[in-house]
């Protein structure tokens, strides 16, 4: 599926939440979840990407601790 501008991807627009109505901060509008996917203005601008937290050394942090598995104990007992 391509990309395409809608108010879900704009970095104006405040995404609905549970029962609460989505924002557009910039028009200072309401906008129902039903329709966040298919609305779009002339001032859309795209949301900045999300990307991994980086640490100060320049390495990035992983979210879980990356582990490889050591199967020489368990074939040594068998």
């Amino acid at each position: 599926m391509g990309h395409r501008p809608s108010c879900r991807s704009c970095r104006h627009c405040i995404p609905p939440q549970g029962a609460t109505l989505g924002r557009c901060q910039l028009r200072q509008l309401p906008i129902h979840p039903d329709l966040v996917g298919d609305l779009w203005c002339h001032h859309w601008t795209a949301r900045p990407p999300r990307l991994p937290v980086v640490t100060p050394g320049g390495a990035s942090a992983p979210v879980q601790p990356n582990q490889q598995l050591s199967l020489t104990a368990m074939l040594a007992a068998g």
